[in-house]
């Protein structure tokens, strides 16, 4: 590509963006009106606006010959006003959560196959260097990733074991998928997940997610300490971290039904079994 097609390209780019930002303002505008602002013939305004209503930026409006944003920026706006009103709600819990434990708190939203870490607040004892403020992890790998993968719809988790059977086929490595899989039931019956060291040597975290007021994924919270200091209290710590979790489900208007009522008597009883379980094998190894 040359320097002259690129500047091309981004002449274009700037134009698109004038367009849109008249439409922001204005909420709608005729063809004419485009041209002045773009400073274009009204004839190269009307293949740009044809450019831009084929990638769904521009729509036509009711009154004929006029225009308006189209449907996938507004889209686009929706989700980011989203985003960016989770990360306001979620922020003084976060930090609550932080002072009351001394652990790093984080919040994660999924993007593709990863998730990402939008807020962080440091621990007040120990500052976990990994998971800072833009990185990102696989869906499988990290408390609040494995989270946000427990809780997808069905058909999106296979989606996404599907993409990893292809990637550990090119000889990628990846956990296997019944290790997976078996943490994703752990995580559905818990209602959290446990990463122990798969991050960060001698780190564990403790993750949960949230849900926005259509009861929606809207991402997920985690908690992260010293190996030793979490694993003699992860009871404790996991309710905390679920008690965060419902109180950032309130903040963004979620409101759970009867069935994921029904969900967490049986998680509940499921961790209870478990419990007793573990404990009749200890017996009988004495």
């Amino acid at each position: 590509m040359t320097v002259e097609s690129d500047a091309a390209g981004l002449s274009i780019l700037r134009k698109a963006e004038s367009v849109l930002t008249l439409l922001e303002k204005m909420g709608e505008a005729s063809a004419t009106e485009i041209a002045a602002a773009v400073h274009e013939p009204v004839s190269s305004t009307y293949r740009l606006l044809g450019s831009l209503s084929a990638l769904g930026w521009v729509d036509q409006a009711t009154v004929r010959g006029r225009y308006r944003l189209g449907l996938h920026i507004l889209r686009i706006g929706t989700l980011l006003e989203d985003r960016l009103d989770v990360r306001r709600a979620i922020l003084p819990v976060l930090e609550e959560l932080r002072d009351r434990t001394r652990y790093t708190s984080f919040l994660c939203f999924r993007r593709g196959d990863t998730a990402v870490c939008v807020e962080r607040i440091g621990g007040r004892d120990v500052q976990d260097l990994e998971m800072r403020l833009g990185d990102s992890y696989p869906l499988f790998q990290g408390a609040a990733p494995r989270a946000i993968l427990a809780s997808l719809p069905e058909d999106e988790r296979d989606a996404f074991l599907g993409r990893v059977a292809k990637r550990r086929r090119r000889g990628e490595r990846t956990p296997t998928l019944a290790t997976i899989r078996e943490q994703i039931t752990v995580a559905r019956e818990q209602g959290y997940t446990v990463s122990d060291a798969d991050v960060t040597p001698g780190i564990v975290a403790i993750g949960a997610p949230i849900y926005n007021h259509r009861g929606e994924l809207a991402g997920a919270i985690s908690l992260s300490g010293l190996r030793e200091r979490i694993r003699d209290r992860e009871e404790d710590t996991a309710e905390q971290v679920l008690e965060a979790a419902r109180e950032s489900n309130a903040l963004l208007g979620y409101v759970p039904n009867q069935q994921a009522g029904a969900r967490l008597k049986s998680a509940t009883r499921s961790r209870d079994a478990r419990a007793t379980d573990a404990q009749l094998r200890e017996g009988n190894a004495r």
